[in-house]
């Protein structure tokens, strides 16, 4: 383990974000499990990459953002230009530190879809040029309408395959559903280095020290 990568849990409120990270971190949640409206929390935790190693992710657990509406209506508004207030963007500040960011929606409240629709348009406007990794989620939290949870999990599929933005469902109640989308969020962040410029510095080193013997004979 080397450096402390940063990661950023966002999305609509109450789509499962903190138990989601309880889950994963501490497996302690169940369904009689109750959390308080997050301000907001950090979590660090080794998480296991695809290499098999572990990494120090420090996770950011933020407050849950208000669904925005056009005119009456919920929903991706017409203008992307169209100003959404405090509760309904992701504070600024994370934008400047973030190199990850975890976007939860519910698959039973095509709502919550709508909230990411317009989170990830703000952090890529936002984010100050620089490389970050971005996942969705979709948490399944109950049991609801087959036809409209499925709706909700092909929009949010297609929306993504756009994006180019990985997508997983997961059961913040199921513990080993979650294990996949962190281990791909550790392993972008923390990617094998190239070490071919070692072996160059070893025969140079190698060859430096046949020239010193030489010299010296």
């Amino acid at each position: 383990m080397g450096k402390t990568s940063k990661v950023v849990i966002c999305g609509m409120k109450g789509v499962g974000k903190t138990a989601i990270l309880e889950q994963l971190i501490y497996g302690n949640v169940n369904m009689k499990s109750s959390f308080y409206p997050t301000i907001e929390d950090i979590y660090v935790a080794n998480i296991e990459t695809d290499r098999g190693t572990k990494e120090r992710v420090c996770f950011y657990d933020t407050a849950g953002l208000e669904p925005p509406l056009t005119g009456e209506l919920k929903g991706p508004p017409q203008s992307p230009t169209m100003q959404l207030t405090a509760n309904q963007v992701l504070q600024r500040h994370y934008l400047g530190f973030a190199e990850g960011f975890v976007m939860v929606y519910d698959t039973t409240k095509p709502e919550s879809l709508d909230v990411l629709m317009y989170l990830k348009k703000d952090i890529d406007r936002n984010k100050d040029k620089k490389e970050v990794v971005m996942l969705v989620i979709g948490n399944r939290t109950g049991p609801d309408d087959i036809n409209s949870l499925e709706n909700t999990c092909s929009k949010a599929s297609n929306w993504c395959a756009r994006e180019k933005v990985r997508h997983f469902e997961v059961s913040a109640m199921d513990r080993p559903s979650l294990y996949e989308p962190f281990i791909f969020m550790t392993s972008k962040l923390n990617p094998v280095q190239n070490k071919t410029a070692f072996p160059q510095l070893s025969t140079l080193s190698k060859l430096t020290q046949k020239n010193n013997r030489s010299d010296a004979m």
